[in-house]
């Protein structure tokens, strides 16, 4: 994740969304906060549902909406959307997104110049007017008293609230002005932007920050940021393939991957995970293949080596006092508990599932509802997602233990590495 949004109604959240949806961010709209993005997004952009609500409440849904996202080392951009004409609890809600994120800068540059909607002098303008002498005024939930920005603002925070004006945009003064207000304190900055490129000149000064200050705007601000800010830098994620069958096949196709350096393998005892230690063998194998996923490296997760380990199997179903049956339930079950551990620890870019008892184990494990085909790696071999899984919607390749050629598993990490390059 590497912005949130935090908006204060639903139509808000998906007009500034799609700003950066529509430059290739992975961007998702929270109904709730309680919601889970996927693993996958860029912006998680939540609705606190608050601009008609009580200020003191507004302010708590801030905080509530903010405080799971900073409690750790790795802290993403905080975006605060508010409506365009400062309906609302603006106020409140840019001081308590302030003191949540721990930011003594806020920089407030609500202006959509394609929307009529500016922003000269301090003041706010719809089509030219000031917003006092407008429809927006006499809003039946929220009422606006004045069209000087800081006045609104100043409603309902203790924060100083600073002003610069248009020309100081154009003439290049705004980084040097908002480092000099940094410096004195806690403060809100209300940036003049008449047209686009005045908020460009915005966006350009605040990424010159030594640290960056809170955004606070409407789709305006948001349109105007340089993707590097909200999007993470696309990259090739490792596949990770679980390899649970002891079909000849699906060995050689391992083989053939590890010949070739295009994977690295972890191999599985299935004697301690089919036994009562079967927690260390989880352990023991996620651990090893964090590390080559962590190398962005494509791993393999191997039951079995050679023929023979097929002549172990009444052995250990002896063991283990089950039968056959019972123990492929078993060894599958805990080969999707693997699984899931690896990918609540790592970052995967697909999955290859051989063997159709390992597949159905693994799509378990991640909660899935159910396969999405899209496409045909080779001969009945195909590639899709699953659906409401624990990885969104990665490419999942599945295979038969018996089916393909010897270059099958090669085949199928191309295939994924090309979806990437594509994307």
């Amino acid at each position: 994740m590497k912005m949130i949004v935090i908006a204060d109604d639903f139509t808000g959240s998906n007009d500034t969304g799609v700003q950066l949806a529509k430059k290739g961010a992975r961007t998702e709209v929270m109904l709730t906060p309680a919601q889970r993005p996927s693993r996958r997004a860029d912006v998680l952009v939540v609705n606190t549902e608050s601009r008609a609500i009580p200020e003191k409440q507004a302010a708590l849904a801030v905080q509530q909406a903010l405080a799971p996202w900073y409690d750790g080392d790795t802290t993403p951009l905080v975006y605060k959307k508010i409506d365009s004409t400062f309906r609302g609890n603006v106020g409140a809600e840019v001081t308590a997104a302030m003191r949540a994120t721990g930011r003594k800068l806020a920089v407030i540059a609500a202006a959509i110049p394609a929307a009529g909607r500016t922003t000269q002098g301090g003041l706010c303008l719809v089509n030219g007017t000031p917003l006092l002498e407008t429809e927006f005024a006499s809003d039946p939930k929220t009422p606006i008293i004045s069209s000087r920005i800081a006045e609104l603002v100043a409603l309902q925070s203790d924060i100083s609230v600073y002003e610069v004006s248009l020309e100081d945009v154009r003439r290049g003064s705004l980084s040097a002005l908002l480092s000099a207000y940094a410096a004195e304190g806690e403060c809100m900055v209300v940036v003049d932007a008449l047209e686009e490129r005045d908020l460009s000149l915005i966006a350009q000064a605040v990424c010159e920050q030594k640290q960056m200050p809170l955004l606070v705007g409407a789709a305006g601000l948001a349109n105007a940021l340089p993707a590097g800010t909200f999007m993470q830098e696309k990259q090739e994620l490792p596949v990770l393939v679980v390899a649970g069958s002891m079909s000849e096949t699906t060995r050689r196709q391992v083989e053939k991957a590890l010949c070739q350096g295009r994977a690295k393998v972890v191999d599985i005892d299935v004697e301690t995970l089919a036994s009562s230690s079967f927690e260390r063998e989880i352990t023991s194998v996620a651990e090893q293949a964090c590390a080559y996923l962590s190398r962005q490296q494509h791993t393999i997760l191997r039951t079995s080596r050679c023929a023979e380990d097929r002549d172990m199997i009444d052995t250990l179903c002896a063991n283990v006092e089950m039968n056959r049956q019972q123990l492929g339930e078993l060894l599958s079950q805990r080969l999707g508990e693997t699984t899931l551990r690896i990918i609540e620890q790592a970052r995967i870019g697909g999955l290859f599932l051989t063997g159709g008892d390992i597949a159905t184990a693994v799509a378990s494990a991640l909660g899935a509802e159910g396969y999405r085909i899209q496409s045909e790696v080779a001969p009945c071999i195909p590639c899709g997602t699953f659906v409401n899984s624990e990885i969104d919607d990665l490419p999942v390749i599945t295979k038969a233990g018996g089916f393909g050629s010897e270059t099958t598993l090669c085949d199928a990490l191309y295939f994924i590495e090309e979806m990437y390059r594509g994307n």
